[in-house]
């Protein structure tokens, strides 16, 4: 698999865990049911994991390139403001 597919999704399981409040509440004033918690919990463990892979995953099959590192470290920053 490509790193930068793995790096892509990491992203798209973030911003799963990430949008899926979206639908209950977009004020953030009234609690969530506890499987959202989990699952968001859940999709920040796999991003993480992912975004560790793709490194390893490029060095091994010697396709690290610049603009997957940019690609890569161009995705990573962006992670907290969709948690948040």
């Amino acid at each position: 698999m490509a790193p930068n597919l793995i790096t892509l999704i990491g992203l798209v399981i973030n911003i799963i865990g990430a949008v899926m409040y979206l639908p209950y509440d977009t004020t953030w004033t009234m609690k969530f049911p506890p499987w959202m918690y989990f699952v968001s919990a859940t999709c920040a463990f796999m991003y993480q994991t992912f975004d560790a892979v793709d490194g390893k995953q490029a060095r091994r099959t010697g396709t690290s390139s610049p603009l997957g590192q940019l690609f890569d470290h161009g995705i990573s920053p962006q992670i907290p403001h969709l948690s948040l």
